[in-house]
């Protein structure tokens, strides 16, 4: 096995790749010649369909978040514990863990599309559901439907954008839509804070149900399908061709066809055969064809053997080390994020600060505007280190380059946390306690999005035998079992700590918090180093089984 047959290891840049021009990028996955395929649309359709993905984002998150900054008086209203309306979030959590085994590959059996939509409509009824909830038994109820219909949330965008971007530019996608979750989550406590002082604590949940119908409709009129067949072939571009795209993509010129160097030609990409290899000077560039919002299924023919392939497969992959690290990452700033929330009400609305709720919503202003530079701007970094490290590498990209920049997470994380904890310990001023989860949130979105970025680049370029690459198997595979992996070992751990961050938090102590966190922040975020070292060696030594896998 050569270097370029490790999954994860894939060559975006000439084998000059110091010296090429910005535009000389090997694009993969390969697209087809078809105008419809979604590697091929224009800037301004793919921008469309990221819009789509970002507002199915926020309204989902913000129907999560809607109650977060009015626990205290819908503890009084209902009779709910804090601890009890922790934990019930930590069953949204589970169920959207377990139940995208059963919706990703309903996704690739029917459409993404549909799954979108139905999901949007689903979530609608949530908000009225709890407004009238009375016991335990009620709330645990809501908490369990909300997980089920809002099951794609985790895995479904991102698939979506890989179905649309190039492996070179999906950082900047990704990170907008982790920025997304982060954001509607952290935006709703605002909003609901205001709603609630002037219509009471079931104002907040009536007016995300019905921003969530908004968004329905608007994914039923804009949003496209991404299920794509792609066989590979090669795209044949002629000269007039490429004069005729240009003004269409300002990438592409007459001019700027170029020879292709031979012994770079040599080289596999990812199991792409050479004479396959498109340049980006070479793209199809196709115009968005206006709203077709009659499509609404794409049902596949192997429709039949999806559904179990989806569920087995991803729990087979468990026990691959880099699934581990993934979900384990990811799990972390999950639960930070849910004990951040957690914290923000009972802490601010009590001595010694005594804050009315609109005010408490008011202060997730600090972790909204940390997640610019968290996940959007860090999106846009992660994709020109990419460039910059593969220059660096001769052409070549490894999955582990962009772990090098954990190195952000790993030194603020537990800073945030410290002033999230010591400053109520100590009375210091609110400011203290609001700046730390700025510094939280710059982290989260961050670490979340390399680790996700990781997963898919470890695994996403791996395909089945070549008698069942049109079968269910390599549909399966397009599912994205690996993220599936990743999300389930994730949330089961966010909610296994849901039921402790009450006590951990205010049966301990803030000091006991803050500096338990932190350790443990530092801890698991310095195993990047870990990964950086060995995780070649972990994909190359893991690819034989998930091959395995992916053959069953």
């Amino acid at each position: 096995m050569t270097d370029l047959d490790v999954p994860g290891t894939t060559r975006i840049l000439d084998e000059s790749g110091e010296i090429v021009g910005a535009n000389n990028f090997t694009l993969v996955p390969e697209p087809s010649a078809d105008p419809e395929d979604p590697l091929n649309w224009s800037p301004g359709r793919k921008r469309i369909q990221l819009a789509c993905i970002v507002f199915y984002t926020v309204a989902f998150c913000f129907c999560t978040g809607c109650l977060a900054a009015i626990y205290e008086p819908v503890s009084e209203a209902t009779g709910l514990s804090l601890a009890d309306l922790n934990s019930g979030v930590g069953y949204v959590y589970l169920c959207l863990g377990i139940f995208q085994l059963v919706t990703q590959p309903l996704a690739l059996s029917i459409g993404k599309r549909p799954v979108y939509i139905l999901s949007m409509i689903g979530c609608a009824g949530y908000p009225f559901w709890i407004t009238r909830i009375k016991t335990l038994g009620e709330w645990y109820g809501a908490c369990v439907y909300l997980g089920f219909v809002g099951s794609p949330l985790f895995v479904l965008p991102e698939l979506s954008l890989t179905d649309t971007f190039f492996y070179h530019e999906r950082g900047l996608p990704l990170g907008i839509y982790v920025a997304a979750t982060y954001g509607g989550a952290l935006g709703s406590p605002i909003l609901s804070g205001f709603i609630y002082s002037g219509l009471g604590w079931k104002a907040p949940p009536y007016f995300a149900s019905g921003g969530i119908l908004l968004v329905a409709v608007t994914l039923l009129i804009f949003l496209e399908e991404t299920n794509f067949r792609r066989v590979a072939a090669p795209v044949v571009i002629t000269e007039e061709q490429v004069a005729n795209q240009v003004g269409t993509d300002k990438n592409v010129t007459r001019h700027s066809i170029a020879p292709v160097d031979e012994k770079a030609a040599d080289v596999a990409i990812d199991h792409i055969d050479s004479e396959h290899i498109v340049k980006a000077y070479d793209r199809l560039v196709t115009p968005w064809p206006g709203p077709r919002p009659w499509k609404l299924l794409t049902i596949s023919p192997n429709a039949g053997g999806l559904m179990w392939r989806g569920i087995l497969y991803p729990l087979a992959m468990l026990r691959l080390p880099i699934i581990w690290w993934c979900g384990v990452i990811f799990a972390l700033y999950q639960v930070f994020y849910n004990g951040m929330v957690a914290l923000s009400s009972g802490v601010l609305s009590v001595e010694p600060y005594n804050m009315a709720p609109n005010m408490v919503g008011l202060t997730f202003v600090s972790p909204l505007i940390a997640i610019i530079p968290g996940a959007v701007a860090g999106g846009y970094i992660v994709d020109k280190f990419t460039i910059w490290q593969a220059r660096k590498n001769h052409g070549i990209s490894e999955a582990e380059h962009k772990l090098k920049l954990m190195i952000f997470p790993t030194i603020l994380a537990p800073f945030g946390l410290l002033m999230i904890g010591l400053g109520p310990y100590y009375g210091a001023h609110w400011i203290v306690f609001v700046l730390g989860e700025f510094v939280l949130t710059i982290s989260g979105p961050l670490a979340t999005l390399l680790s996700l970025t990781y997963a898919f680049d470890s695994f996403h370029s791996l395909e089945p035998d070549e008698e069942n690459r049109n079968g269910p198997q390599a549909e399966t595979q397009h599912c994205g079992p690996y993220v599936q992996a990743v999300i389930v070992m994730a949330l089961t751990i966010t909610f296994a700590f849901n039921y402790v961050i009450t006590p951990w938090a205010f049966g301990g102590g803030f000091l006991v918090y803050g500096t338990t966190a932190a350790a443990m922040a530092t801890v698991i975020n310095i195993t990047y180093v870990i990964m950086l070292k060995w995780g070649k060696k972990f994909r190359k030594s893991g690819a034989p089984y998930y091959r395995k896998i992916i053959n069953w």
